[in-house]
Protein backbone atom coordinates (compact mmCIF):
# COMPACT_ATOMS: atom_id res chain seq x y z
CA UNK A 1 0.00 0.00 0.00
CA UNK A 2 2.70 2.49 0.94
CA UNK A 3 4.81 1.68 -2.10
CA UNK A 4 2.03 2.79 -4.45
CA UNK A 5 1.32 6.02 -2.59
CA UNK A 6 4.98 7.01 -2.74
CA UNK A 7 4.89 8.47 -6.29
CA UNK A 8 2.12 10.86 -5.19
CA UNK A 9 4.33 12.10 -2.34
CA UNK A 10 7.26 12.57 -4.69
CA UNK A 11 5.02 14.41 -7.15
CA UNK A 12 3.94 16.80 -4.40
CA UNK A 13 7.58 17.32 -3.40
CA UNK A 14 8.82 17.99 -6.93
CA UNK A 15 5.96 20.36 -7.74
CA UNK A 16 6.15 22.22 -4.43
CA UNK A 17 7.27 25.89 -4.41
CA UNK A 18 9.92 25.14 -1.79
CA UNK A 19 11.59 22.59 -4.05
CA UNK A 20 11.53 24.98 -7.03
CA UNK A 21 12.89 27.84 -4.94
CA UNK A 22 15.69 25.64 -3.63
CA UNK A 23 16.70 24.62 -7.16
CA UNK A 24 16.60 28.25 -8.33
CA UNK A 25 18.74 29.24 -5.34
CA UNK A 26 21.29 26.58 -6.31
CA UNK A 27 21.20 27.78 -9.93
CA UNK A 28 21.91 31.37 -8.95
CA UNK A 29 24.58 30.40 -6.42
CA UNK A 30 26.26 28.12 -8.96
CA UNK A 31 26.22 30.94 -11.52
CA UNK A 32 27.82 33.35 -9.03
CA UNK A 33 30.57 30.87 -8.16
CA UNK A 34 31.30 30.18 -11.84
CA UNK A 35 31.52 33.94 -12.35
CA UNK A 36 33.99 34.23 -9.47
CA UNK A 37 36.13 31.55 -11.08
CA UNK A 38 36.78 33.92 -13.98
CA UNK A 39 38.96 36.03 -11.66
CA UNK A 40 42.39 34.34 -11.57
CA UNK A 41 43.32 35.59 -8.10
CA UNK A 42 40.08 34.38 -6.51
CA UNK A 43 40.12 31.12 -8.45
CA UNK A 44 43.66 30.25 -7.35
CA UNK A 45 42.91 31.02 -3.70
CA UNK A 46 39.63 29.10 -3.49
CA UNK A 47 40.15 26.52 -6.26
CA UNK A 48 39.62 23.55 -3.94
CA UNK A 49 36.43 25.02 -2.45
CA UNK A 50 35.05 25.87 -5.88
CA UNK A 51 35.70 22.35 -7.16
CA UNK A 52 33.90 20.84 -4.17
CA UNK A 53 30.95 23.18 -4.62
CA UNK A 54 30.80 22.28 -8.31
CA UNK A 55 30.41 18.63 -7.35
CA UNK A 56 27.76 19.52 -4.75
CA UNK A 57 25.73 21.53 -7.24
CA UNK A 58 26.10 18.80 -9.86
CA UNK A 59 24.78 16.32 -7.29
CA UNK A 60 21.80 18.55 -6.51
CA UNK A 61 20.97 18.99 -10.20
CA UNK A 62 21.36 15.25 -10.78
CA UNK A 63 18.97 14.42 -7.95
CA UNK A 64 16.51 16.95 -9.38
CA UNK A 65 16.61 15.27 -12.79
CA UNK A 66 16.24 11.78 -11.29
CA UNK A 67 13.26 12.81 -9.16
CA UNK A 68 11.49 14.49 -12.07
CA UNK A 69 12.08 11.52 -14.36
CA UNK A 70 10.73 9.17 -11.69
CA UNK A 71 7.62 11.32 -11.18
CA UNK A 72 6.86 12.42 -14.75
CA UNK A 73 8.12 9.33 -16.59
CA UNK A 74 7.87 9.88 -20.35
CA UNK A 75 6.21 13.28 -19.88
CA UNK A 76 9.49 14.61 -18.52
CA UNK A 77 11.00 14.75 -22.01
CA UNK A 78 8.01 16.61 -23.44
CA UNK A 79 9.23 19.83 -21.81
CA UNK A 80 12.05 21.63 -23.61
CA UNK A 81 13.52 22.98 -20.38
CA UNK A 82 13.65 19.47 -18.91
CA UNK A 83 15.49 18.22 -21.99
CA UNK A 84 17.95 21.10 -21.65
CA UNK A 85 18.54 20.27 -17.96
CA UNK A 86 18.99 16.59 -18.72
CA UNK A 87 21.57 17.27 -21.46
CA UNK A 88 23.56 19.66 -19.26
CA UNK A 89 23.58 17.33 -16.26
CA UNK A 90 24.34 14.21 -18.33
CA UNK A 91 27.18 15.97 -20.16
CA UNK A 92 28.55 17.31 -16.87
CA UNK A 93 28.68 13.80 -15.43
CA UNK A 94 30.11 12.23 -18.61
CA UNK A 95 32.90 14.79 -18.97
CA UNK A 96 33.49 15.47 -15.28
CA UNK A 97 37.21 14.67 -15.43
CA UNK A 98 37.83 15.85 -18.99
CA UNK A 99 39.24 19.08 -20.40
CA UNK A 100 35.75 20.23 -21.36
CA UNK A 101 34.71 20.97 -17.76
CA UNK A 102 35.06 24.72 -18.31
CA UNK A 103 32.67 24.59 -21.24
CA UNK A 104 30.20 22.57 -19.21
CA UNK A 105 30.38 25.15 -16.43
CA UNK A 106 29.25 27.71 -18.98
CA UNK A 107 26.39 25.39 -19.91
CA UNK A 108 25.36 25.22 -16.26
CA UNK A 109 25.23 29.01 -16.20
CA UNK A 110 22.55 28.75 -18.89
CA UNK A 111 20.36 27.05 -16.31
CA UNK A 112 19.65 30.57 -15.06
CA UNK A 113 17.26 30.72 -18.02
CA UNK A 114 14.98 28.48 -15.94
CA UNK A 115 13.98 31.60 -14.04
CA UNK A 116 11.94 32.61 -17.10
CA UNK A 117 9.44 29.83 -16.44
CA UNK A 118 9.13 30.92 -12.80
CA UNK A 119 8.59 34.66 -13.31
CA UNK A 120 5.21 35.44 -14.81
CA UNK A 121 6.19 38.75 -16.44
CA UNK A 122 9.17 37.16 -18.19
CA UNK A 123 7.04 34.20 -19.25
CA UNK A 124 4.52 36.60 -20.76
CA UNK A 125 7.23 38.46 -22.72
CA UNK A 126 8.78 35.25 -24.06
CA UNK A 127 5.36 33.93 -25.08
CA UNK A 128 4.53 37.13 -26.95
CA UNK A 129 7.97 37.07 -28.58
CA UNK A 130 7.45 33.56 -29.94
CA UNK A 131 3.98 34.52 -31.14
CA UNK A 132 5.52 37.43 -33.06
CA UNK A 133 8.15 35.29 -34.82
CA UNK A 134 6.18 34.88 -38.10
CA UNK A 135 5.53 38.62 -38.36
CA UNK A 136 9.10 39.45 -37.38
CA UNK A 137 10.26 37.16 -40.21
CA UNK A 138 8.21 39.21 -42.70
CA UNK A 139 9.57 42.45 -41.25
CA UNK A 140 13.11 41.06 -41.51
CA UNK A 141 12.55 40.21 -45.17
CA UNK A 142 11.32 43.75 -45.79
CA UNK A 143 14.38 45.10 -44.01
CA UNK A 144 16.66 42.97 -46.20
CA UNK A 145 15.00 44.47 -49.28
CA UNK A 146 15.46 48.00 -47.91
CA UNK A 147 19.12 47.30 -47.09
CA UNK A 148 19.72 45.89 -50.55
CA UNK A 149 18.15 48.88 -52.32
CA UNK A 150 20.05 51.41 -50.22
CA UNK A 151 23.24 49.36 -50.59
CA UNK A 152 23.03 49.48 -54.38
CA UNK A 153 22.19 53.21 -54.34
CA UNK A 154 25.03 53.95 -51.93
CA UNK A 155 27.65 52.03 -53.90
CA UNK A 156 26.44 53.75 -57.10
CA UNK A 157 26.60 57.36 -55.89
CA UNK A 158 29.19 57.29 -53.09
CA UNK A 159 31.77 54.72 -54.26
CA UNK A 160 34.24 57.39 -55.41
CA UNK A 161 33.56 59.73 -52.50
CA UNK A 162 33.99 57.02 -49.83
CA UNK A 163 35.43 53.79 -51.26
CA UNK A 164 36.06 52.39 -47.79
CA UNK A 165 32.39 52.53 -46.83
CA UNK A 166 30.61 52.37 -50.20
CA UNK A 167 33.21 50.88 -52.55
CA UNK A 168 31.00 47.91 -53.45
CA UNK A 169 27.73 46.29 -52.44
CA UNK A 170 29.14 44.25 -49.55
CA UNK A 171 30.95 47.28 -48.12
CA UNK A 172 27.75 49.33 -48.46
CA UNK A 173 25.70 46.71 -46.62
CA UNK A 174 28.19 46.61 -43.75
CA UNK A 175 28.15 50.41 -43.62
CA UNK A 176 24.37 50.51 -43.58
CA UNK A 177 24.30 48.03 -40.72
CA UNK A 178 26.74 50.27 -38.83
CA UNK A 179 24.52 53.28 -39.51
CA UNK A 180 21.44 51.38 -38.35
CA UNK A 181 23.14 50.75 -35.01
CA UNK A 182 24.16 54.45 -34.79
CA UNK A 183 27.79 53.37 -34.44
CA UNK A 184 29.83 56.46 -35.42
CA UNK A 185 27.50 57.08 -38.36
CA UNK A 186 28.08 60.85 -38.27
CA UNK A 187 31.76 60.42 -39.20
CA UNK A 188 30.64 58.35 -42.18
CA UNK A 189 28.12 60.97 -43.27
CA UNK A 190 30.09 64.23 -42.86
CA UNK A 191 32.90 63.59 -45.41
CA UNK A 192 30.33 62.53 -48.00
CA UNK A 193 28.06 65.49 -47.23
CA UNK A 194 30.90 67.94 -47.96
CA UNK A 195 31.01 66.74 -51.58
CA UNK A 196 27.37 65.69 -52.00
CA UNK A 197 24.80 67.76 -50.07
CA UNK A 198 21.98 65.55 -51.40
CA UNK A 199 23.44 62.65 -49.41
CA UNK A 200 21.46 64.05 -46.48
CA UNK A 201 18.28 62.67 -48.08
CA UNK A 202 19.90 59.25 -48.47
CA UNK A 203 21.05 58.97 -44.86
CA UNK A 204 17.96 60.51 -43.25
CA UNK A 205 15.50 58.37 -45.19
CA UNK A 206 17.49 55.19 -44.49
CA UNK A 207 17.70 55.90 -40.75
CA UNK A 208 14.00 56.75 -40.64
CA UNK A 209 12.91 53.60 -42.51
CA UNK A 210 15.42 51.05 -41.23
CA UNK A 211 15.61 52.17 -37.63
CA UNK A 212 12.47 53.98 -36.54
CA UNK A 213 9.83 52.36 -38.76
CA UNK A 214 11.16 48.77 -38.71
CA UNK A 215 12.04 48.80 -35.01
CA UNK A 216 8.63 50.19 -34.09
CA UNK A 217 6.97 47.52 -36.22
CA UNK A 218 8.78 44.78 -34.29
CA UNK A 219 8.09 46.33 -30.90
CA UNK A 220 4.47 47.02 -31.83
CA UNK A 221 3.93 43.40 -32.91
CA UNK A 222 5.40 42.05 -29.66
CA UNK A 223 3.29 44.45 -27.56
CA UNK A 224 0.20 43.54 -29.57
CA UNK A 225 0.75 39.82 -28.97
CA UNK A 226 1.42 40.44 -25.28
CA UNK A 227 -1.90 42.26 -24.96
CA UNK A 228 -3.70 39.39 -26.71
CA UNK A 229 -2.42 36.77 -24.27
CA UNK A 230 -5.16 36.05 -21.69
CA UNK A 231 -3.75 37.22 -18.39
CA UNK A 232 -5.56 34.58 -16.41
CA UNK A 233 -4.02 31.84 -18.56
CA UNK A 234 -0.51 33.20 -18.12
CA UNK A 235 -0.86 33.75 -14.40
CA UNK A 236 -2.35 30.33 -13.68
CA UNK A 237 0.17 28.17 -15.58
CA UNK A 238 2.05 27.20 -12.42
CA UNK A 239 -1.18 26.43 -10.56
CA UNK A 240 -2.48 24.31 -13.43
CA UNK A 241 0.77 22.34 -13.54
CA UNK A 242 0.48 21.72 -9.80
CA UNK A 243 -3.11 20.52 -10.20
CA UNK A 244 -2.00 18.15 -12.97
CA UNK A 245 0.65 16.68 -10.69
CA UNK A 246 -1.92 16.19 -7.93
CA UNK A 247 -4.33 14.55 -10.38
CA UNK A 248 -1.63 12.08 -11.39
CA UNK A 249 -1.28 11.02 -7.77
CA UNK A 250 -5.04 10.62 -7.45
CA UNK A 251 -5.13 8.52 -10.64
CA UNK A 252 -2.54 6.16 -9.15
CA UNK A 253 -4.62 5.73 -6.03
CA UNK A 254 -7.77 5.14 -8.10
CA UNK A 255 -6.00 2.47 -10.13
CA UNK A 256 -4.94 0.82 -6.90
CA UNK A 257 -8.53 0.89 -5.60
CA UNK A 258 -9.72 -0.68 -8.86
CA UNK A 259 -7.26 -3.54 -8.49
CA UNK A 260 -8.36 -4.09 -4.88
CA UNK A 261 -12.05 -4.07 -5.91
CA UNK A 262 -11.31 -6.67 -8.59
CA UNK A 263 -9.62 -8.84 -5.99
CA UNK A 264 -12.66 -8.51 -3.71
CA UNK A 265 -14.96 -9.48 -6.58
CA UNK A 266 -12.90 -12.57 -7.28
CA UNK A 267 -12.98 -13.53 -3.61
CA UNK A 268 -16.77 -13.05 -3.46
CA UNK A 269 -17.24 -15.14 -6.60
CA UNK A 270 -15.09 -17.93 -5.17
CA UNK A 271 -17.01 -17.86 -1.88
CA UNK A 272 -20.36 -17.91 -3.68
CA UNK A 273 -19.25 -20.87 -5.81
CA UNK A 274 -18.07 -22.75 -2.71
CA UNK A 275 -21.33 -21.97 -0.98
CA UNK A 276 -23.31 -23.36 -3.93
CA UNK A 277 -21.24 -26.54 -3.97
CA UNK A 278 -21.67 -27.07 -0.23
CA UNK A 279 -25.41 -26.49 -0.45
Amino acid sequence: MNTKVQPSGLSALVSSPKFSNFILFCVFLNAIIIGMQTYPAINVTYASLFNKLDIVFLGVFTIEVILKIFVYRKNYFKDGWNIFDFIVVAASIAFLQSEFVSVLRILRVLRVLKTISSIRSLRRIITSLFMAVPTIGSISLLMVIVFYIYGVVGSTFFAELSPVYFGDLSASLVTLFQIATFDDWANIYRPIAESSPLSLIYFVTFIFIAVFVMLNLVVGEIVNNASNIPSDVVEDIAEIEKDVHDIRGVVLEVQQLKSEIMELKLLLMEESQQHKKSS
